[in-house]
């Protein structure tokens, strides 16, 4: 019977800390602080940053026309999906408006930022952040702003 559990012992005080260290990490990847830059009156910039993807883009969107530019309602689009950033060299960025042109939305959500012309709605977008509680925007005077309310 000792001999059964001494392996068993060693295999756990082996794996423990990897398995911590594994958790830990997981939860990092939960926690994500995307730069905004205002482009225009209706335009702005958010970049990747944190290993964050196309949800965590349309999230940041919808908490940036919620909470900075104060609107309730209507549509964000995409204007220049995810490439080169214009206002941080090289870093990758994603270009929305509230001021829809023409059908970019229809059928099916998709997270992809990697198409002009999608839209989805502010309440959409921002209701993507309900899973991303620590997700954060840093505005380009330092502020950080939350989902919120």
């Amino acid at each position: 019977m000792l001999k059964t559990m001494i392996p068993v012992a060693l295999a756990f005080a082996v794996t423990a800390p990897t398995l911590a260290d594994a958790q830990s990490s997981a939860l990092r990847r939960d926690t994500f602080t995307l730069p905004v830059a205002q482009i225009g009156p209706s335009t702005f910039e958010v970049i990747e940053a944190d290993g964050a993807g196309g949800t965590q883009m349309w999230c940041g969107a919808g908490i940036y026309v919620r909470r900075v530019l104060g609107q309730r309602g209507g549509d964000i689009q995409i204007v220049t999906p995810r490439g080169p950033s214009t206002t941080m060299p090289g870093r990758k960025s994603v270009v929305f408006t509230t001021e829809v042109s023409g059908e970019g939305g229809g059928g099916f959500f998709s997270p992809s930022t990697r198409t002009a012309g999608r839209s989805v709605s502010m309440t959409h977008a921002f209701a993507l952040c309900s899973d991303m509680p620590r997700l954060r925007l840093r505005t380009q005077d330092g502020q950080l702003v939350r989902r919120g309310i």
